[in-house]
């Protein structure tokens, strides 16, 4: 308190010489006769910089209160569902006061609001939503949260892989000195804005100066605190949207254990296979696909089908399975749609193929129609990427005319522009886009076309196909619930047992 008190008292003889130039100005002008010419002057000058300085501060206002919109969209994996409850998160983000940043009560009451949207999105039906989620789930966002924070952190904040948690305590202790503080300076600096009124001409220029500086500054500082509000709310509307979703039930084991179609399909350990559905009608080209994606002859070619069920291959690099292929039976009549929906339904990827040399594709039309459908009946799903295959297309006329490659966008010859107008029917009766169409020949090692295409375009999907993987396994999960239990209540027995006869 003694130190306190001496710097206060520092700081008002500082400012003495300063507070006596007043009167002992407004003395000499007097003796001189100009003092009722510097009081006009003043008071005209005055009027002038409150009209500046209001000017300046109404057109601040407009772009500091201006929403520029979200900090960072929704998350890629997120399914349809997730992203209606994302939208509850942007409603809140829209309305957030600025000046939460500085508050942690208020900050904390955002939180409970953004939760509180999340959870109701989720659990319309429970009359306490906010409590809708399991312990391993609440240290599992735990967990993923802390994670998010230590990369900003550390990409984002300078010096904060120096600061010890001390250091930040301590610096908050000095929270109410530095707001006196604050409070003494803005004091004297009402006083110094008064005495340099000495010199009137000076005076409107400084403050035209600290006017046009401060009107800058507090704009970009609105827009800062507005963003840093936003980036509040979006984060925990995020981490929310893990939390009530049931996405994470699932932890490496689980992954695991739940990606199991049949005895013959086995998923490695976490990040584990995605699976690759080839599926199509009958003779259009299923088993050459297979053939050429595995470089051997694992299934049967011929001009009768041999594939009579759902076949599955792994692929492995390393030792380590990094894909699943899964061959259907052909389409034959509608009757076969509903089995094909049912596998597509645990599908990552659909490798459709179609014969471009056929002009019916009503029965593809109408099983891709049904997978669809399917799929949008789920909102927690997502629909897996789909890569169209337009085989045979040394068939198309003139059939004897086959010297590949051809330039499809700029066709010269008759072959090409039939092969250019084949791949927009096919785009048009499956409603799929041309960038997902891949004109190919399979048959026949050393006159195949466009299949060294085909595993990159399988690339490009990857990301999308591990995302609607990990939904399926959500889903998946969530209905094994009361399996998970028993086996729990199965190992808690066996415990207790262990302990009571020991």
């Amino acid at each position: 308190m003694k130190r306190r008190a001496a710097l206060y008292v520092a700081l008002a003889a500082s400012m003495l010489p300063l507070l006596l130039l007043l009167p002992l100005g407004a003395v000499w002008l007097w003796q001189h006769g100009w003092l009722t010419y510097w009081l006009l002057a003043a008071a005209a000058l005055g009027v002038a910089t409150y009209g500046l300085t209001w000017w300046l501060g109404r057109a601040a206002e407009p772009p500091s209160a201006k929403d520029h919109g979200p900090v960072a969209g929704p998350n890629p994996d997120f399914s349809p569902l997730d992203l209606e409850a994302w939208q509850s998160v942007e409603a809140v983000a829209r309305e957030v006061e600025p000046g939460i940043v500085f508050d942690r009560d208020r900050l904390l009451q955002t939180a409970r609001i953004t939760i509180d949207a999340v959870a109701r999105h989720y659990h319309p039906e429970a009359r306490h939503p906010v409590w809708r989620f399991t312990l391993p789930e609440l240290f599992m966002v735990t967990e993923r949260v802390s994670g998010r924070l230590r990369r900003v952190l550390l990409e984002e904040v300078p010096g904060s892989h120096l600061m010890r948690v001390g250091d930040a305590v301590r610096l908050w202790e000095f929270k109410p000195l530095v707001g006196r503080g604050a409070k003494v300076f803005k004091s004297l600096n009402m006083v110094w804005r008064v005495a340099r009124l000495v010199n009137p001409t000076s005076a409107l220029l400084a403050e035209a100066r600290e006017r046009l500086v401060g009107a800058a500054l507090g704009d970009a500082g609105n827009w800062i605190q507005r963003r840093g509000a936003r980036m509040w709310v979006e984060e925990v509307g995020r981490a929310a949207i893990e939390l009530y979703s049931g996405r994470l039930e699932l932890d490496a084991a689980q992954l695991a254990a739940a990606d199991q179609l049949g005895d013959d399909i086995h998923a490695p350990v976490d990040p584990g296979p995605v699976r690759l559905v080839v599926a199509g009608q009958t003779n259009a080209g299923k088993s050459s696909l297979i053939n050429t994606l595995l470089d051997t002859r694992a299934a049967g070619v011929d001009v009768l089908p041999h594939t009579a069920a759902f076949e599955s291959h792994e692929l492995s690099r390393d030792g380590q399975v990094e894909a699943i292929l899964i061959d259907s039976p052909g389409l034959d009549t509608a009757a076969d749609i509903p089995a094909l929906c049912d596998l597509a339904w645990h599908a990552d990827v659909l490798l459709w193929v179609t014969a471009g040399h056929r002009a019916d594709r009503s029965l593809d039309r109408a099983a891709l129609d049904a997978i669809r459908a399917r799929f949008a009946a789920e909102p927690r799903r997502r629909m897996p990427p789909l890569r169209i295959l337009v085989s045979h297309i040394d068939r198309l006329s003139p059939a004897r005319e086959w010297s590949p490659p051809y330039d499809l966008g700029a066709a010269t010859s008759t072959k090409a522009r039939n092969i250019a107008e084949c791949l927009t029917a096919v785009a048009g009766d499956l409603i799929v886009a041309p960038e997902r169409l891949l004109p190919v020949r399979l048959q026949g090692e050393a006159t195949r076309y466009n299949a060294d295409l085909i595993w990159p375009a399988i690339a490009e999907d990857l990301d999308d196909a591990h995302r609607a993987r990990l939904l399926r396994l959500a889903l998946q999960a969530d209905r094994k619930r009361w399996r998970t239990l028993l086996k729990q209540a199965g190992a808690a027995g066996r415990t207790l047992w262990q302990q009571t006869s020991a």
